[in-house]
């Protein structure tokens, strides 16, 4: 199987964990404690990190919005989805982007792709919340959205690099995809 087979067959599977995740974690305890995780954010960092920023922003921006129309989370009004389309999207660039091209530590690149994300969110707000009449206070919903982030982003610093470098196949297929870019 070529690469580029491959790469697609890992986006696939990939977005289709970034739908189930979020499922998985509202069936075991409740929707709070799926806000609370972040679980859909896992897989679309492990694609950026694994397979590089095209494929991180194009499973990044379709992930919230597929799972919008299957399982109507997150909504669409307000524009939850759109706004997650764009921040997932830059987490996915960032994270591929910093890791596999300037061959940055997966810590730093993780942090940096977290925050860039939450500033693309804000944007997003800024930009399209009024054309679906969505206008919260800006700096108090910001607030939440970093402060409501951070047992996620903690979580995600811990399992991610272990994904990466416990899992044979995966590290394998990651440092294949780092050398190529």
């Amino acid at each position: 199987m070529n690469n580029r087979t491959r790469k697609l067959v890992w986006a696939s599977f990939l977005l289709i964990l970034g739908l189930l995740l979020p499922r998985i974690v509202n069936f075991a305890g409740s929707q709070t404690i799926g806000n609370l995780l972040s679980p859909m954010h896992i897989p679309v960092f492990l694609t950026g990190l694994i397979l590089g920023p095209f494929y991180g922003v194009i499973v990044g921006f379709f992930t919230p919005l597929f799972s919008t129309l299957i399982f109507a989370r997150p909504p669409l009004a307000p524009p939850i989805a759109i706004l997650m389309s764009f921040e997932l999207a830059a987490f996915g660039l960032t994270a591929g982007y910093l890791y596999n091209k300037r061959k940055i530590n997966i810590y730093l690149s993780l942090v940096f792709a977290m925050l860039f994300g939450r500033l693309v969110y804000g944007l997003a707000l800024l930009s399209i919340g009024p054309i679906f009449s969505f206008r919260p206070p800006f700096v108090p919903f910001m607030q939440g959205v970093f402060l409501t982030g951070i047992p996620g982003m903690i979580i995600q610093l811990i399992i991610i690099p272990l994904i990466i470098s416990k899992l044979s196949f995966v590290k394998e297929f990651t440092e294949t995809n780092r050398l190529e870019a």
